[in-house]
C-alpha cells in the first residue's frame, strides 16, 4: 500500500470512528441459559413494521444463539449503566458470569432484560446477511418499553472505524 493509500485509509478510519453509536447489550436464550453481547452497531431499519439491524463480528459466540427465527432483546444502556457495560466488556467471561450480580426483569420469557436498562426492544430475527467480517442481523421489533424515562443514553465513539 502506498503512502497516499495509507493516509486515505487512516482518514477514512478516523472519520468512521466519529460516527456516534448508542451502547447496547443484546440478549437471547441459548439452551435455556441467558447469553448476551455488548454492541454499538444497531440501527433502526424500517418504520412499518419496525425493523432494526445489528452487526455481529464473525466468530462471536452469540452467533450460536442468534439465528433466523430467534427471539432477542436489545437492552439500551444509559450513562448510569456502567456496571452492565463493564460486565459485558469482558470477552473472557462466560455467558453465565456476564449476568452474575445483574438484576433481570422477572417473568420475561422472550429474552433477558436488565431492570436498570434505559429501555428495551424485543425482536425476532428475520434474516442474517454477510457483510465483510460481520453479519448483519435484520430483526423485526415486536415489543419494547421505556424503563427509565429521564436517564440519558450511553454514547460511544471509536478512535478508528477499523477497530472496536
Amino acid at each position: 500500500m502506498s503512502n497516499n493509500q495509507t493516509l486515505v485509509k487512516e482518514q477514512i478510519g478516523r472519520s468512521l470512528g466519529r460516527l456516534a453509536s448508542g451502547v447496547y447489550v443484546i440478549t437471547c436464550q441459548h439452551e435455556n441459559e441467558p447469553d448476551g453481547m455488548l454492541t454499538t452497531w444497531i440501527a433502526q431499519a424500517a418504520f412499518e413494521p419496525p425493523f432494526i439491524t445489528i452487526a455481529i463480528k464473525d466468530g462471536r459466540p452469540i452467533l450460536d444463539c442468534v439465528k433466523e427465527g430467534t427471539n432477542l432483546a436489545v437492552n439500551v444502556l444509559s450513562k448510569n449503566n456502567t456496571d452492565i457495560f463493564k460486565q459485558f466488556a469482558k470477552p473472557h467471561l462466560s455467558a453465565a458470569d456476564r449476568f452474575a450480580g445483574l438484576e433481570l426483569m422477572p417473568d420475561l420469557q422472550f429474552a433477558p432484560v436488565f431492570s436498570k436498562a434505559l429501555s428495551y426492544l424485543f425482536g425476532t430475527v428475520r434474516k442474517i446477511v454477510k457483510a465483510g467480517d460481520h453479519n448483519i442481523v435484520l430483526a423485526e421489533v415486536v415489543g419494547g418499553a421505556m424503563l427509565h424515562e429521564t436517564a440519558e443514553p450511553m454514547v460511544h465513539f471509536r478512535p478508528s472505524g477499523f477497530q472496536y
